[in-house]
């Protein structure tokens, strides 16, 4: 059987990972998963009274909740920013907790990428990163049409091979960036969805453009915290275009493929207070347009469920073909991100402040006309 002990209790760890765990945990449990002691949190700020709450146990420091949940049988949920992560991780497996499930980003950049990686070997931790959208069931049907079009099967195999793809996330987060400072660009926001999700559906890439933008809310000016662009070429020859704008008015979560003979365009739930995705398939015959398709997509209850089951059962998913090894795919991630990061400040430096790039969110290759979706 297996605890629970959530660092930090901010929107990470009681606004989205315990509203996950506490239904997971009042469901049958007939395989004996989880522990019947109530879970522990413990946070930097004294959240002991809403902690009491919810139902869980409050801690007045990570040894205290050694003492609360044994670090042998407890699952740790790390969602404090990713600033202090190797220090706290570092602290963690002193008292002796190996199984960690870490908030994305894994690290703000590769230097701390490479300490918490020997940190993993040295102390044997067994670390997951949060990727809803690896175990998300839009992106299961989107790899079964990639798999399929690159193998020429049915039913996915009438498309063809799969030549680009794009990705439009767009919410508006005013609020949120004016009181905290938790993520230092708009590539650590949204962009560590999409990316895990191009890398898992194309493969390995390597970063061709990258932009920023400022937020912008009266005199005040939040630098690089805007929106965020990024294009991609996989070594398969796939291109990859992500917009992320979060000054936007609406919320959208859009991916599209563009395959041989026709395109695939899907939408993501826009947040957790809804888990339904829709996915709209065009043969390319110019036949009437196809209705989108309903999937249920509790993408991070999946994800938590999952990890949970492969730490009861010892799976390894390093290097595995399904798809989910998501730390192999964060750490990518972090590496591709820092080097978008790096690109975009050279292109801004060498560049007049007056132009700002456009987020459509909209591919070259979904521009013909055919994609009538967004």
């Amino acid at each position: 059987m297996l605890n629970t002990f959530i660092v930090g209790g901010g929107r990470a760890g009681l606004g989205l990972h315990w509203p996950v765990l506490r239904k997971l945990r009042a469901l049958p449990d007939e395989s004996g998963l989880w522990s019947p002691d109530p879970p522990v949190v413990w946070d930097v700020q004294d959240i002991r009274e809403q902690a009491l709450a919810e139902g869980l146990l409050p801690a007045d420091s990570p040894a205290h909740a050694a003492t609360l949940a044994d670090p042998a049988t407890t699952v740790v949920h790390l969602c404090t920013p990713p600033a202090d992560r190797f220090a706290t991780l570092q602290e963690l497996a002193d008292l002796g907790y190996t199984r960690i499930v870490v908030e994305k980003p894994l690290a703000v950049g590769t230097a701390g990428l490479e300490a918490i990686d020997m940190l993993a070997r040295v102390r044997g931790l067994r670390l997951r990163v949060v990727s809803p959208w690896l175990a998300s069931s839009l992106t299961g049907k989107l790899a079964e049409l990639v798999r399929y079009g690159a193998e020429g099967e049915a039913p996915g195999g009438e498309l063809g091979a799969l030549r680009s793809m794009s990705f439009t996330q767009f919410k508006p987060r005013w609020t949120r960036t004016l009181r905290s400072d938790n993520h230092t660009t708009a590539f650590d926001v949204e962009l560590p969805h999409s990316l895990g999700v191009a890398l898992r559906l194309a493969g390995d890439a390597r970063i061709t453009d990258a932009a920023l933008t400022d937020m912008r809310i009266g005199d005040t000016v939040i630098p690089d915290m805007g929106g965020a662009r990024l294009t991609l070429r996989h070594h398969n020859g796939v291109t990859t275009e992500i917009a992320s704008d979060l000054t936007s008015p609406v919320r959208e979560r859009r991916i599209g493929l563009r395959f041989d003979t026709g395109h695939v365009v899907g939408h993501y739930p826009i947040s957790d207070v809804d888990h339904y995705a829709t996915l709209t398939v065009h043969d390319g015959t110019g036949g009437a347009t196809p209705a989108p398709r309903l999937l249920f997509d509790d993408a991070l209850t999946s994800y938590v469920d999952g990890a949970y089951r492969d730490y009861a059962a010892g799976t390894d998913r390093s290097g595995g073909s399904d798809g989910r090894d998501d730390y192999t795919i964060a750490r990518r991630v972090v590496q591709l991100l820092q080097e978008a990061r790096l690109l975009a400040s050279a292109r801004r430096e060498g560049q007049p402040a007056s132009p700002r790039p456009q987020l459509t969110g909209v591919s070259p290759a979904l521009r013909s006309g055919a994609d009538h979706e967004s």
